[in-house]
């Protein structure tokens, strides 16, 4: 019995200590390579001096942060296991994940689709469901140790998070292809050039990985942050629901069951590896711990590694911990001084980020101009009236039900944590998270006011809608406390009550995976293909039987083929500066040709001035037989190229040479 005991505890610590120093040693190794990077560059002497540099760091910080304490008090209660048929949950819901996977891994395609719901059967949801109604009862029995509890919470957040990682085979999204080729570029180089203050943390964690294990960039790229989000996420929001339940170092049932009712809130930002997503994982960790902890050393590392990935993320991190640091010493410090420094704070906070995409986005002030109408676009959604779903199948007015009402379900969760927290006055370093969130509204507010001229016209949006992400992760301790307090108040109802809740509870987690990925069905259609292999077969047969320096005008999907297959590595020198041979719609000049292309007409006469922009004679057209005019394109395309070649009957390609 002793013996069993002692192997059930040891356990429990095991899984603690690891996400502890990993998480620590990832943090650092973000910070300082993201330096050295920038100061020189990603060669091995430099890595090994990030290394070491991490290593000794973590060897000071890890007494500081108490994880060999934690580690000794964890479990202390916990009783010992006698019957190995006692875990037959734990083996279903395994089996059933399994299940999952597989059904996802038989989905796989490498041809464009706009959802991966249009090759995922709908059984992985029943399948899906059905594994979150067997770790709801995992969660909830003693029985199972707290180990046991995190690494099933950890591996549905990677299934919730990986359904791209399994059906896209090439990949999901357009960023990780630019991201992947610059990595690539700075693993073989050491550097790419010109150097920014932005996506270095990331970029160091991945070549550095790379370097160290022989695993490829493409590969360490696509799984970075769904696996550290499933890791991390669940551990971290475990943590601070304990916090909000204020019952002893080893979480309640309540605490399991609020993160895994979290994954309803949504979690599209996860699914994707961008330095982006990346950044708002390390914030997110960076409040759960500021809020659990009585140290400040965790927020303070972890707001330093968002701020090496990401300034956007990393600035209102800082800002944020600034407000912390007041909450917890205001009683050291006098009345009007500490006013004093939060009116400061809270004006720096709201005015740094606008200040800084303002100068940057535009290169210099006289660029950027300022408009209404690109402020008003992403809060239309807060200003929607109450609706319901028309009338569809139940499954998908369910669906609608709750995803057209999703801002006022955000809106009611966090104002009613809002109220619980008002009335307990038990965390009042929660108030920090308020002034966060306030200062970044004005600063969305100013943000949505910058139009930048380098940036495609449905592209201007992106960096305001991004400010609306981080207030909702400032947020995001309300929504849990919201949840935290539900659950404490059901714990008290009748079964037949727990029962109709625990339905609810499931298909909020159903919703939520669905429309957490694109959509293609009769309420949406999110329009965007992915890249397929004929997009790659085009990039490589253009390749090869180019004669001369070349450019092509294509849409971003076979622009991030290029980008996978040929990399960064090829600029033209135009008259107005270097010039990727690939459109980049998120600000390559190219691009606006390529709309002329297909929107106006595949004209010689908008083939040549793309051309002489490139300083090249040769030219390429690929139109896509999936979009909604390419019979037309295709057929007058015909006419005015030089040349013409099909794959598949569903790419085709034009050849246009400069007149002699």
């Amino acid at each position: 019995m002793l013996k069993r005991l002692l192997i059930s505890k040891l356990s429990a610590l095991y899984l603690v200590n690891w996400r502890s120093a990993s998480l620590l040693f990832i943090s650092l190794i973000a910070f300082y390579g993201a330096g050295i990077y920038f100061i020189y560059a990603l060669t091995w002497p430099a890595i090994i001096f990030v290394l070491t540099a991490s290593l000794v760091s973590y060897r000071f910080f890890a007494p500081l942060l108490q994880i060999n304490c934690l580690l000794k008090k964890a479990g202390l209660k916990q009783k010992p296991r006698h019957h190995y048929l006692k875990y037959w949950p734990v083996a279903l819901y395994f089996l059933l994940w399994l299940i999952s996977l597989l059904i996802l891994r038989q989905s796989a395609t490498d041809k464009p689709i706009i959802s991966p719901w249009q090759v995922v059967p709908v059984k992985f949801f029943a399948v899906y469901i059905l594994a979150s109604l067997t770790l709801v009862f995992i969660l909830t029995k003693q029985r199972f140790h707290h180990g046991l509890k995190m690494l099933g919470l950890s591996a549905h957040y990677f299934l919730s998070f990986g359904v791209a990682l399994f059906v896209y085979k090439i990949a999901y999204g357009f960023d990780p292809f630019i991201h992947q080729a610059t990595m690539e570029f700075i693993a073989d180089h050491g550097a790419a050039e010109p150097k920014t203050f932005y996506y270095l943390g990331e970029y160091s964690l991945i070549v550095i990985a790379h370097k160290i294990s022989g695993v490829s960039v493409y590969l360490l790229n696509k799984f970075l942050v769904p696996l550290l989000a499933a890791i991390f996420l669940p551990w971290g929001i475990v943590r601070l629901a304990r916090s909000q339940n204020q019952d002893g170092l080893m979480p309640s049932k309540q605490s399991y069951l609020s993160a895994l009712l979290a994954l309803g809130i949504g979690f599209a930002p996860f699914i994707i590896s961008t330095p982006q997503s990346l950044s708002y994982l390390f914030l997110t960790l960076a409040l759960a711990l500021g809020l659990s902890e009585k140290r400040l050393l965790w927020p303070l590392i972890l707001s330093l590694a968002a701020l090496a990935i990401h300034p956007l993320t990393g600035l209102p991190a800082l800002g944020w911990l600034g407000f912390l640091v007041l909450q917890k010493h205001q009683e050291k410090i006098k009345k009007a001084p500490a006013r004093l420094l939060k009116i400061i704070l809270f004006l720096a906070n709201a005015l740094i980020l606008p200040s800084a995409l303002f100068i940057s986005g535009a290169n210099n002030l006289k660029e950027a101009t300022f408009s209404l109408a690109s402020l008003l676009s992403p809060l239309k959604a807060l200003w929607e009236k109450f609706s319901l779903a028309g009338t569809e199948n139940i499954w998908l007015n369910t669906v609608y039900f709750f995803t057209m009402n999703y801002s006022f379900w955000i809106l009611l969760l966090i104002v009613a944590g809002i109220f619980v927290y008002w009335r307990s006055q038990q965390k009042k370093l929660y108030s920090s998270l308020l002034l966060s969130a306030g200062s970044l509204m004005i600063a969305y507010l100013i943000t949505g006011l910058i139009n930048f001229d380098n940036i495609i016209s449905y592209e201007q949006e992106g960096f305001a809608t991004r400010l609306l992400v981080l207030i909702l992760i400032f947020s995001l301790p309300f929504i849990i406390l919201t949840i935290n307090y539900f659950l404490a108040l059901l714990k008290k109802r009748s079964y037949l009550e727990k029962i109709i809740w625990l339905t609810g509870g499931l298909a909020w987690l159903g919703v939520s995976l669905y429309v957490s990925y694109p959509r293609f069905d009769n309420y949406f259609n999110s329009r965007g293909y992915s890249t397929g292999v004929n997009d790659i077969k085009a990039v490589k047969l253009i390749a090869e039987e180019a004669d001369n320096p070349y450019i092509v005008l294509a849409n971003q999907q076979v622009s991030a083929a290029a980008l996978k297959e040929l990399g960064f590595d090829n600029y033209h020198s135009g008259p107005n500066g270097q010039i990727f041979f690939y459109p980049i719609p998120t600000g390559g000049p190219l691009y606006q040709y390529y709309l002329d292309m297909v929107y106006k007409n595949p004209s010689r006469e908008t083939m040549a001035k793309a051309r002489d922009l490139a300083g090249v004679e040769e030219s390429y057209l690929v139109v896509n037989k999936y979009w909604h005019q390419s019979a037309q394109v295709i057929a007058e395309a015909k006419l005015s190229a030089n040349d013409w070649q099909a794959i598949d009957d569903e790419v085709y390609i034009f050849k246009y040479l400069a007149d002699r």
